[in-house]
């Protein structure tokens, strides 16, 4: 999953693309300008772990 910002009309979305593809021409599909910039993005998963105190590589959320 990549998130883009369109410079042209500031459009925010996302792609769900295989990483062999990450560099290929994307369009924006708000206004259709190839005007494009890939953002550095993060995110969640919620795991169900029987482990308690763990630290990094869990996976789960930080409380």
């Amino acid at each position: 999953m990549y998130e883009y910002r369109c410079i042209h009309c500031n459009h925010l979305f996302s792609l769900l693309r295989p990483y062999s593809s990450r560099d290929e021409q994307v369009i924006c599909p708000h206004c259709q300008s190839d005007q494009v910039r890939r953002l550095v993005s993060s995110f969640a998963s919620n795991t169900n772990s029987s482990s308690s105190g763990s630290s990094c590589g869990s996976g789960g959320f930080f409380r």
